[in-house]
C-alpha cells in the first residue's frame, strides 16, 4: 500500500514539473514605448502603461528594425533558459493601441 501511495506521489510530481515546463514556453506579449534598442544585444525593451519594463532578445537582429526608439510597438515571446525569447516584433499604430 505504501510503495503505491509513493509510486503515486512520484507521478503527480513529475506530471505537475511537466506542465511548468509547458507554462513557462507559452508565448505571451507586451505592449507599450519603445525604451531602447540594443542591436549588439539583439534587444529591444518595451515600457507598458502599467508595471515594469520588458526586454526582448530575438535571434534576427534585422526585426529591430521594425520600430523605432519613442515608438509605440508590441513584442511577443516565450520565457526560455530565463530570457525573453523573441517571437514578433512590430510597430503599432495609432489604431491598434
Amino acid at each position: 500500500m505504501m510503495k503505491k501511495i509513493i509510486v503515486l506521489a512520484v507521478t503527480v510530481l513529475v506530471a505537475l514539473s511537466l506542465s511548468m515546463v509547458a507554462v513557462a514556453q507559452e508565448e505571451q506579449k507586451v505592449k507599450g514605448t519603445v525604451t531602447k534598442i540594443d542591436t549588439a544585444a539583439k534587444s529591444v525593451t518595451i515600457q507598458p502603461k502599467e508595471g515594469a519594463a520588458v526586454t526582448v532578445v530575438y535571434d534576427d537582429a534585422d526585426l529591430l528594425s521594425k520600430v523605432k526608439e519613442g515608438e509605440k510597438g508590441e513584442a511577443k515571446y516565450a520565457v526560455k533558459d530565463g530570457k525573453n525569447a523573441g517571437i514578433k516584433l512590430r510597430k503599432l499604430t495609432e489604431g491598434c493601441q
